[in-house]
């Protein structure tokens, strides 16, 4: 009961807490017959997969919250409809994505947001985002905000949050000035709720974001950038999914250079001592 409660007062743990509020909610409205095994499906699709390579690693005995979280994501982003054996595949190939695509000291992709983008061409799925309410009135974007902010706050991504919200609404803003009916829709339901729910629970996933704040907003440039950029080259639903997955790659990109950079000083420094006598 301690090390639950001690969990609960993790990220990790707010996050689960935020998530089990807002599938609460959303379960009520689209239905429990449709929403509870869809969600069963994508959690233990996520959950058994890192408990089966936790076996394989020898690691046994850890708790896969990563894996949840991102089983959770998985079925509150794809429609409902979409039948358990895809949504639970999509769930394993957000965690096998998670292990297989990573470095050392680093996970190159969001696991949740490479594994819908992929889901698509593999399986053809339909992505309804469900899980940010977009069925319900405005006063429940108010709610989905203030459960964003607080754990964007806890994790300490507001700048990227913020600069990617304002790329993102700026460019379309100015698009607008030149044909309104381009970008239209991205301001209504459920593109609206969509692009809050990216923002603030795919976004700033903290093995996949930035720390420093200049690097916080640049990537924030790239994503809403990115994202705008995909609506209008006609990828379709899967823009804000394209975008997440560009900064992930902006963001492998930098941190390699980093590294290299660190490793190529560190060269240098040894090379330059004295040899001993």
């Amino acid at each position: 009961m301690n090390s639950m409660s001690q969990f609960l007062r993790t990220p990790s743990g707010t996050l689960l807490a935020i998530f089990l509020g807002l599938f609460g909610v959303a379960a009520t409205v689209v239905g429990w017959p449709a929403a509870l095994p869809h969600m069963l499906a994508a959690v233990l699709g996520a959950t058994l997969t890192d408990l089966v390579i936790a076996r394989v690693q020898r690691s046994a005995g850890r708790w896969p919250s990563s894996a949840l979280l991102s089983g959770m994501i998985v079925g509150f982003v794809l429609s409902p409809a979409t039948p358990w054996v895809v949504t639970g595949a999509v769930g394993v190939l957000a965690t096998l994505s998670k292990h297989l695509l990573s470095t050392r000291r680093w996970h190159i992709f969001n696991p949740a947001g490479l594994a819908l983008l992929l889901s698509v061409p593999l399986f053809g799925t339909g992505q309804s985002w469900w899980g940010a309410l977009p069925d319900l009135s405005w006063l429940f974007v108010v709610l989905l905000l203030a459960a964003g902010a607080f754990i964007v706050d806890r994790i300490n991504k507001f700048p990227l949050v913020l600069t990617f919200l304002s790329t993102s609404f700026g460019l379309l803003t100015a698009l607008s000035t030149i044909d309104p009916t381009l970008v239209a829709e991205l301001f209504r339901t459920p593109l609206l709720q969509a692009t809050l729910f990216l923002s603030l629970f795919m976004l700033t996933d903290p093995p996949t974001s930035p720390s420093r704040y200049t690097e916080q907003v640049a990537i924030g440039v790239v994503v809403g950038a990115v994202s705008i950029a995909a609506q209008l080259l006609g990828v379709g639903q899967t823009y804000l999914l394209v975008g997440l997955v560009a900064g992930n790659m902006a963001l492998a990109s930098r941190r390699w250079l980093n590294e290299r950079g660190r490793k190529r000083a560190g060269a240098l420094t040894y090379s330059s001592k004295p040899a001993s006598s």
